[in-house]
């Protein structure tokens, strides 16, 4: 169940995210039916993104990650997919908390081991449609 799920995440990611070579001060990802996107590496620093402020690791396998104060995360889908196959992002808020320093317009991800069930670091790619 797990890995068709997965599999699934990845399939969807795949769909939207198509990525141009660039730096993150000047992203040129290619999402263009997505209201903002990111490419995030297991450190926290943003690789990639459309409409996103900035990402960064608040613990081990706590990230944030900050959108354009015009995307409206609350009422929007948001895809998350894992770049290790060990690991499973999730949302843990789509708010400001307490793990993001309540900084507005963030959306809180949490990456788990598949293996140990302990949060871990690792990268991920956020979509928001």
């Amino acid at each position: 169940m797990l890995r068709r799920a997965l599999a699934g995440c990845l399939a969807l990611a795949a769909a939207g995210l198509v990525t141009a070579a660039g730096t993150a001060a000047h992203a040129d990802l290619r999402a263009p039916f997505a209201r903002a996107a990111a490419i995030v590496d297991p450190d926290g620093s943003l690789v990639d993104g459309k409409n996103v402020y900035r990402s960064w690791r608040s613990g081990t396998g706590q990230y944030c990650v900050q959108v354009a104060h015009y995307v409206d995360t609350m009422e929007a889908l948001i895809q998350i997919t894992p770049r290790h196959a060990g690991r499973l992002p999730h949302i843990a808020y789509r708010f400001p908390s307490a793990q993001c320093s309540n900084q507005t317009n963030t959306v809180a991800v949490n990456v788990t081991s598949t293996h140990s069930g302990h949060l871990a670091d690792g990268g991920f790619d956020l979509l928001i449609s």
